[in-house]
């Protein structure tokens, strides 16, 4: 599973985009849910990482 610290920076990079109110194809609406789904993975990633060690 990808590092939980990618997905996390993704979100954050994301939701600042979506505060700064930047033009382009994606609305702050889709930019907010997007970072939502990235948060979901990094805390996916982070509960596989934390699994995997304790089964070693």
């Amino acid at each position: 599973m990808a590092d939980y610290a990618a997905h996390a920076h993704k979100a954050q990079e994301l939701l600042e985009a979506a505060e700064r109110g930047e033009k382009g194809r994606l609305s702050a609406e889709t930019r907010v849910r997007m970072a939502q789904v990235e948060a979901l993975l990094a805390i996916a990633a982070a509960i596989d990482k934390q699994e995997r060690a304790a089964s070693r």
